[in-house]
């Protein structure tokens, strides 16, 4: 069984892996010559605030376009949602509430704090991994 501190060094492999990933694939579009479609400005993580955007999207309000935007952005606020899509703060909000329900996202944080994030695969092995060892039979 692998430990957390294992499970911590094999997500850090894959984040860099993907980030060699993406340089790669920067490079092979500059070579290409298209710069139709740039790549999208990378947010740094300490940036909390984002900007509202300039005109609202005609898509609808749905739990996989949060889920999108969750796993997109590493987490955000209730509000930061709202501002991302068409419906208000309330439709977000109980959304959010169902996805937490249904344990597809989790939320951090209290009150203004609050942020919300994605359940990832990593984070139910972690879970699974703390309750198997919480249930171990330790020797007396």
């Amino acid at each position: 069984m692998r430990t957390t501190q294992e499970i911590v060094e094999s997500i850090d492999n894959r984040l860099r892996e993907l980030d060699d990933e993406i340089k790669t694939l920067d490079a092979a579009r500059a070579a290409l010559g298209t710069r139709e479609n740039p790549p999208a400005p990378r947010r740094p993580a300490a940036v909390t605030k984002r900007p509202r955007p300039a005109r609202r999207t005609s898509k609808a309000v749905t739990a996989d376009r949060i889920e999108a935007l969750l796993s997109a952005n590493g987490g955000l606020t209730t509000a930061a949602l709202a501002e991302e899509m068409p419906g208000n703060r309330d439709q977000v909000l109980a959304l959010l509430r169902q996805l937490e329900t249904a344990g597809r996202v989790r939320r951090t944080g209290q009150r203004r704090a609050t942020r919300w994030h994605t359940i990832t695969d990593e984070d139910r092995i972690r879970a699974r991994a703390a309750e198997l060892e919480a249930t171990r039979k330790r020797p007396a």
